[in-house]
């Protein structure tokens, strides 16, 4: 993936070299507006392994799978986490031995919609539509979560983790 990064942006560089400057400019920003994200993931994640927390998360998602899923859903919806910052913390989720499905409703919910979404999306385009937004990114939750849950249950992902990763 980075190599094929470079590539794209040697290219581009050739191309349009004014627009190589740009996007490297667009993308270091991007960057530093995700950063207090990304390293909040990480720390939660991080903290909740080294103090033994990440057991006691994993047994809160103990119990009935599609109640799971329900709950991951909604929670992913009003959770802060972005698109990149939400990734540390499903990694740890599934470290910590919780069921994919649960996790993949979140983990589509989350940057999907998150309270501050919610209000610059109102503010811009109204409230019924940020909380249609809202309500599409809880369906879209739990279909990824209910299609992961029926999938796992027909045998698909039976070990969802790579060998090395929170499994060995």
């Amino acid at each position: 993936v980075l190599l094929a990064a470079a590539l794209a942006l040697a290219l581009l560089a050739l191309l349009a070299p004014a627009q190589a400057v740009e996007s490297l400019r667009f993308t270091g920003d991007a960057l530093v507006g995700v950063s207090l994200f990304l390293a909040l993931s990480i720390g939660v994640a991080a903290y909740a392994k080294a103090s033994g927390a990440d057991a006691l998360i994993a047994r809160a998602f103990t119990g009935n799978l599609p109640t799971m899923v329900l709950l991951a859903g909604l929670m992913g919806a009003l959770s802060p986490f972005c698109s990149c910052g939400v990734i540390p913390l499903i990694a740890a989720l599934l470290a910590m031995g919780v069921p994919l499905a649960p996790v993949m409703a979140f983990w589509l919910a989350s940057p999907l919609m998150d309270p501050s979404m919610f209000l610059l999306t109102a503010g811009t385009l109204g409230t019924g539509f940020a909380v249609f937004k809202t309500v599409s990114a809880i369906a879209i939750g739990l279909l990824g979560g209910f299609s992961t849950l029926l999938l796992g249950r027909a045998g698909w992902f039976a070990d969802p983790l790579r060998e090395g990763v929170g499994n060995g």
